[in-house]
């Protein structure tokens, strides 16, 4: 095998399939990266069991082959060699690979990669296509409502949701829910539900390239999902089990109405977080009036804090507690100048961005604290 290319491209590349890469050190096939070269195209190849990647890039190749390196060292060698063009170069059946750039010359111990277990694409699989900005857009505003443990599986996942027309994406740890929906270009013939490991849909979006938008293409078949954009493949495990019935969650009505400045709201809460931030549930008080809500929060180890916040309500007096940080992920990640709060005094309050039907955030109240 022989090629070369810019530096700059092989260490995107590697850094794009490193985390799937076995976190061990030794002969054992799955601690490598796959390296095949033919056509003029460099592949790479990685997985853990659970994950696999593969990336193409462009190269000049003059003599096809693959080979299998340690995950634990080429990344790193490539990131510190000089800027240009490597070279990279083994013989039929030499157990090393030789990487030139610059005036550093550098060998590496390799595999046999006829033992590394090659990715397959799905078989017959079925697919729908989201932009890449609409995918990193539902992540982000599902992300933070993932449980942080591990003792139900089913919640440490993000439900992939699709119908004949629309995608969503729901996340929930059974304290909060949050839902994001978007249209589908193209018809779906049959509906699926999939249930992501978070850390998946974190890896394919810190992926995503950044400088435009791109096509992302999502397939499944049995307990796989794959994804496939700008010449990366990213194909995962699913998580086995059946994601509640989410839809439940959200009130069929409500005691009160509040609409309040997203940005003042926000600032208040961020003082009440540092009484309660250290708190067993983070809990902050609101007691909704006439024209304001009044924000306070107690700690005998820190101390108090009380502000009010002018806003537009409709309906009773009410006051209820809830983890304050619960509020603040939302509101932060919210862009309008305007929040509306549909409340009730003993169920989830539901939380709306301005002009953006398509975002639900519920969140339970602190019952007892």
């Amino acid at each position: 095998m022989q090629l070369s290319l810019p530096t700059q491209a092989l260490q995107t590349a590697l850094d794009q399939v490193s985390r799937a890469a076995a976190p061990k050190v030794g002969n054992n096939a799955y601690a490598g990266i796959l390296l095949s070269a033919a056509d003029n195209i460099l592949e790479i190849q990685a997985t853990d069991y659970q994950v696999s990647v593969r990336v193409r890039t462009p190269a000049t190749v003059t003599e096809p082959g693959e080979t299998v390196v340690l995950a634990a060292y080429l990344p790193e060698l490539i990131k510190k060699l000089p800027a240009g063009t490597v070279e990279i170069q083994s013989q039929t059946g030499a157990s090393t690979l030789l990487i030139r750039a610059g005036r550093s010359e550098n060998e590496m111990v390799t595999g046999v990669a006829g033992e590394f277990p090659h990715l397959d694409e799905l078989d017959h699989p079925q697919q729908f296509t989201l932009p890449s900005d609409q995918l990193r857009d539902m992540y982000s505003l599902t992300q933070f409502a993932v449980a942080g443990d591990n003792q139900r599986p089913i919640f440490s996942g993000i439900l992939l949701e699709a119908g004949e027309r629309t995608a969503r994406m729901v996340a929930t740890d059974t304290h909060r829910l949050a839902l994001r929906e978007v249209a589908l270009a193209d018809a779906l013939a049959q509906p699926v539900r999939l249930v992501i490991p978070e850390r998946v849909l974190a890896d394919v979006v810190r992926l995503l390239p950044t400088n435009e938008p791109v096509d992302v293409t999502i397939s499944w078949h049995r307990d796989y999902v794959a994804f496939e954009f700008a010449g990366v493949y990213f194909m995962s495990n699913l998580i086995a089990g059946e994601f509640p019935d989410y839809e439940r969650v959200f009130p069929a009505r409500f005691d009160a109405k509040a609409v309040i400045d997203r940005r003042e709201f926000t600032a208040a809460l961020e003082r009440a977080a540092l009484i309660s931030r250290n708190m067993a549930y983070k809990t902050v008080t609101l007691k909704w009036g006439d024209d304001s809500v009044e924000i306070s929060a107690t700690s005998a180890e820190v101390g108090s804090t009380e502000e009010t916040v002018p806003v537009n309500y409709e309906g009773e007096a009410l006051e209820i507690v809830f983890n304050c940080f619960y509020l603040l992920d939302i509101l932060k990640r919210s862009t309008g100048d305007k929040i509306t709060l549909h409340i009730l005094q003993n169920g989830p309050m539901l939380v709306e961005q301005e002009n953006d039907p398509d975002y639900r955030y519920v969140v339970t109240p602190m019952r007892g604290h």
